[in-house]
Protein backbone atom coordinates (compact mmCIF):
# COMPACT_ATOMS: atom_id res chain seq x y z
CA UNK A 1 0.00 0.00 0.00
CA UNK A 2 1.32 3.02 -1.22
CA UNK A 3 1.58 6.46 1.80
CA UNK A 4 1.62 9.85 0.83
CA UNK A 5 3.33 12.32 3.21
CA UNK A 6 0.81 14.23 5.33
CA UNK A 7 -0.27 17.61 3.63
CA UNK A 8 0.56 20.95 5.55
CA UNK A 9 -2.50 22.25 6.57
CA UNK A 10 -1.08 25.78 7.56
CA UNK A 11 1.56 26.79 4.69
CA UNK A 12 1.57 30.38 5.77
CA UNK A 13 2.93 29.12 9.59
CA UNK A 14 6.40 27.56 7.49
CA UNK A 15 7.54 30.12 5.40
CA UNK A 16 10.55 32.29 6.93
CA UNK A 17 9.52 35.37 8.15
CA UNK A 18 12.41 37.26 6.10
CA UNK A 19 10.05 35.97 2.83
CA UNK A 20 7.47 38.64 4.32
CA UNK A 21 7.50 41.91 2.21
CA UNK A 22 6.33 45.62 3.80
CA UNK A 23 5.42 48.63 2.23
CA UNK A 24 8.31 50.43 0.07
CA UNK A 25 9.79 53.55 0.63
CA UNK A 26 8.14 54.77 -2.76
CA UNK A 27 4.62 53.63 -1.68
CA UNK A 28 4.66 55.46 1.58
CA UNK A 29 6.15 58.71 0.27
CA UNK A 30 3.26 58.07 -2.59
CA UNK A 31 0.38 57.69 0.05
CA UNK A 32 1.88 60.46 2.11
CA UNK A 33 1.76 62.77 -0.80
CA UNK A 34 -1.44 62.09 -1.79
CA UNK A 35 -2.78 62.59 1.75
CA UNK A 36 -0.92 65.59 1.75
CA UNK A 37 -3.15 66.64 -1.49
CA UNK A 38 -5.96 66.23 -0.54
CA UNK A 39 -5.96 67.86 2.60
CA UNK A 40 -4.62 70.76 1.03
CA UNK A 41 -7.01 70.79 -1.45
CA UNK A 42 -9.95 70.46 1.72
CA UNK A 43 -8.34 73.15 3.28
CA UNK A 44 -8.38 75.94 -0.06
CA UNK A 45 -11.78 75.00 -0.19
CA UNK A 46 -12.83 75.69 3.42
CA UNK A 47 -10.53 79.16 2.52
CA UNK A 48 -12.94 79.65 -0.45
CA UNK A 49 -15.97 79.58 1.61
CA UNK A 50 -14.89 81.61 4.37
CA UNK A 51 -14.05 84.32 2.20
CA UNK A 52 -17.44 84.36 0.37
CA UNK A 53 -18.99 84.23 4.14
CA UNK A 54 -17.02 87.38 4.72
CA UNK A 55 -17.64 89.06 1.68
CA UNK A 56 -21.32 88.54 1.98
CA UNK A 57 -20.95 89.76 5.96
CA UNK A 58 -19.40 92.65 4.26
CA UNK A 59 -21.75 93.69 1.85
CA UNK A 60 -24.56 93.39 4.56
CA UNK A 61 -22.57 95.74 6.98
CA UNK A 62 -21.83 98.06 4.19
CA UNK A 63 -25.89 97.95 3.29
CA UNK A 64 -26.77 98.71 7.06
CA UNK A 65 -24.40 101.03 7.05
CA UNK A 66 -25.89 102.76 4.03
CA UNK A 67 -29.69 102.86 5.51
CA UNK A 68 -27.68 104.86 8.69
CA UNK A 69 -26.48 107.40 6.41
CA UNK A 70 -29.90 107.68 4.81
CA UNK A 71 -31.38 107.97 8.02
CA UNK A 72 -28.30 110.54 9.01
CA UNK A 73 -29.47 112.51 5.84
CA UNK A 74 -33.02 113.00 7.10
CA UNK A 75 -31.69 114.53 10.51
CA UNK A 76 -29.45 116.86 9.52
CA UNK A 77 -30.25 117.42 5.64
CA UNK A 78 -26.78 116.07 4.33
CA UNK A 79 -24.56 113.30 4.84
CA UNK A 80 -21.46 113.55 7.22
CA UNK A 81 -18.83 115.86 5.22
CA UNK A 82 -15.10 115.18 4.80
CA UNK A 83 -13.39 118.18 3.59
CA UNK A 84 -10.37 116.82 2.84
CA UNK A 85 -9.37 112.80 2.40
CA UNK A 86 -6.76 111.73 5.22
CA UNK A 87 -7.02 109.24 8.00
CA UNK A 88 -9.66 111.02 9.89
CA UNK A 89 -12.38 110.23 7.43
CA UNK A 90 -13.31 106.81 8.96
CA UNK A 91 -13.09 108.48 12.46
CA UNK A 92 -15.91 111.19 10.69
CA UNK A 93 -18.14 108.78 9.75
CA UNK A 94 -17.87 106.64 12.90
CA UNK A 95 -18.41 109.47 15.02
CA UNK A 96 -21.26 111.19 12.55
CA UNK A 97 -23.44 107.73 12.90
CA UNK A 98 -23.08 107.78 16.81
CA UNK A 99 -24.47 111.25 16.61
CA UNK A 100 -21.52 113.15 18.12
CA UNK A 101 -21.22 115.49 15.23
CA UNK A 102 -23.25 117.11 12.54
CA UNK A 103 -22.33 117.53 8.67
CA UNK A 104 -19.97 120.39 9.61
CA UNK A 105 -18.11 118.65 11.84
CA UNK A 106 -19.68 120.48 15.39
CA UNK A 107 -21.32 118.75 18.00
CA UNK A 108 -25.31 118.51 17.28
CA UNK A 109 -27.89 119.88 19.76
CA UNK A 110 -29.04 117.89 22.50
CA UNK A 111 -31.94 116.61 20.41
CA UNK A 112 -30.16 115.87 17.75
CA UNK A 113 -27.80 113.39 19.13
CA UNK A 114 -28.85 110.52 17.96
CA UNK A 115 -27.26 107.05 18.08
CA UNK A 116 -28.21 105.75 14.47
CA UNK A 117 -25.89 102.42 14.82
CA UNK A 118 -28.73 99.96 15.88
CA UNK A 119 -26.84 97.37 15.79
CA UNK A 120 -23.42 96.85 16.88
CA UNK A 121 -20.23 96.61 14.34
CA UNK A 122 -16.88 95.71 14.85
CA UNK A 123 -14.84 98.73 15.92
CA UNK A 124 -11.14 99.40 16.49
CA UNK A 125 -10.42 103.17 17.12
CA UNK A 126 -13.41 104.66 16.74
CA UNK A 127 -13.41 103.57 13.23
CA UNK A 128 -15.95 100.64 11.68
CA UNK A 129 -14.05 97.82 10.58
CA UNK A 130 -15.23 94.97 8.13
CA UNK A 131 -14.68 91.00 8.54
CA UNK A 132 -11.70 91.46 6.82
CA UNK A 133 -10.39 93.53 9.36
CA UNK A 134 -9.79 96.92 7.43
CA UNK A 135 -11.27 100.03 8.23
CA UNK A 136 -14.19 101.13 6.05
CA UNK A 137 -12.95 103.91 3.64
CA UNK A 138 -15.48 106.94 3.55
CA UNK A 139 -15.62 109.78 0.85
CA UNK A 140 -18.03 112.95 1.22
CA UNK A 141 -19.67 113.07 -2.44
CA UNK A 142 -16.07 114.03 -4.36
CA UNK A 143 -15.47 117.14 -6.29
CA UNK A 144 -13.97 116.50 -9.52
CA UNK A 145 -11.62 119.06 -11.77
CA UNK A 146 -13.99 121.38 -12.48
CA UNK A 147 -15.43 121.55 -8.99
CA UNK A 148 -18.96 120.09 -9.45
CA UNK A 149 -19.63 117.26 -7.16
CA UNK A 150 -18.73 113.62 -8.69
CA UNK A 151 -21.02 112.02 -6.30
CA UNK A 152 -24.31 113.33 -5.36
CA UNK A 153 -24.23 111.33 -1.75
CA UNK A 154 -21.14 109.42 -0.54
CA UNK A 155 -18.83 106.40 -1.36
CA UNK A 156 -17.77 104.07 0.96
CA UNK A 157 -15.26 101.11 0.11
CA UNK A 158 -14.26 98.00 2.45
CA UNK A 159 -10.94 97.12 0.18
CA UNK A 160 -12.46 93.49 0.39
CA UNK A 161 -9.92 90.17 0.80
CA UNK A 162 -6.90 91.51 -0.55
CA UNK A 163 -7.18 94.80 1.18
CA UNK A 164 -4.73 95.98 3.83
CA UNK A 165 -4.19 98.70 5.72
CA UNK A 166 -2.95 101.51 3.59
CA UNK A 167 -1.29 104.80 5.22
CA UNK A 168 -1.96 106.48 1.56
CA UNK A 169 -5.73 105.57 1.57
CA UNK A 170 -6.50 109.00 0.94
CA UNK A 171 -5.48 108.91 -2.38
CA UNK A 172 -5.13 105.06 -3.33
CA UNK A 173 -7.02 102.38 -2.17
CA UNK A 174 -5.57 99.00 -2.07
CA UNK A 175 -5.91 96.75 -4.86
CA UNK A 176 -6.45 98.79 -7.83
CA UNK A 177 -9.47 101.62 -6.98
CA UNK A 178 -7.70 104.58 -7.17
CA UNK A 179 -9.19 108.16 -6.14
CA UNK A 180 -7.51 111.10 -7.98
CA UNK A 181 -7.01 114.14 -6.33
CA UNK A 182 -9.42 115.66 -8.10
CA UNK A 183 -11.74 112.86 -6.68
CA UNK A 184 -12.27 110.77 -9.56
CA UNK A 185 -12.74 107.02 -9.20
CA UNK A 186 -10.84 105.14 -11.76
CA UNK A 187 -9.26 101.34 -11.89
CA UNK A 188 -9.49 97.76 -11.54
CA UNK A 189 -11.69 97.13 -8.05
CA UNK A 190 -9.89 94.33 -7.84
CA UNK A 191 -11.29 92.75 -4.52
CA UNK A 192 -12.27 95.91 -3.40
CA UNK A 193 -16.08 96.68 -2.65
CA UNK A 194 -17.68 99.99 -3.51
CA UNK A 195 -20.79 100.94 -2.62
CA UNK A 196 -22.68 104.35 -4.16
CA UNK A 197 -25.53 105.89 -3.83
CA UNK A 198 -26.86 102.87 -2.63
CA UNK A 199 -25.78 100.15 -4.83
CA UNK A 200 -22.58 98.43 -5.28
CA UNK A 201 -20.41 99.47 -7.90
Amino acid sequence: MHTYPPKNLFPTMTKKISDHRGFTIIEIVCTVTIFLAIAAGILRIQQTFQEREKQIRTRTEMMQIASWLEEYHEIYGDYPKIVTHNDDQGNVLCSALHGNIDPNGSTPAAVKQIDLVATPLNEISNQFVDPFLSDYVYYYKLRTDNGTWQNPSYILISKGPKGQQNPQRNLTISKGVTISTGGKISGNPNGDIILTNGGFW
